[in-house]
């Protein structure tokens, strides 16, 4: 038997997902695949004797991880603390 307060989803849940929150592990995990790709392309070029670091990559994923923090201030969330 369904008691009351085993009723479906509200939204006045607190398990609302905030989009801000996803974009910005979204963004976070996309800025993370660049960074795992320029330490390959740097141990690829290294053992070819040329290395290489990727600058520009670097900054573009900064700026993806920036761009998802500001997702997660305009949302509302409040700032990840341990």
């Amino acid at each position: 038997m369904l008691d009351d307060d085993d009723g479906g989803w509200e939204p006045s849940d607190n398990r609302v997902i905030r989009i801000g929150l996803v974009l910005y592990w979204l963004a976070t995990s996309a800025a993370f695949l660049i960074v795992i790709f320029v330490i390959g392309d740097l141990y690829i070029s290294w053992a070819q004797d040329r290395p290489i670091l990727r600058v520009f990559a670097l900054l573009i994923a900064v700026l993806i991880w920036l761009i998802g923090r500001v997702f997660r201030s305009l949302s509302g969330n409040p700032p990840l603390t341990r």
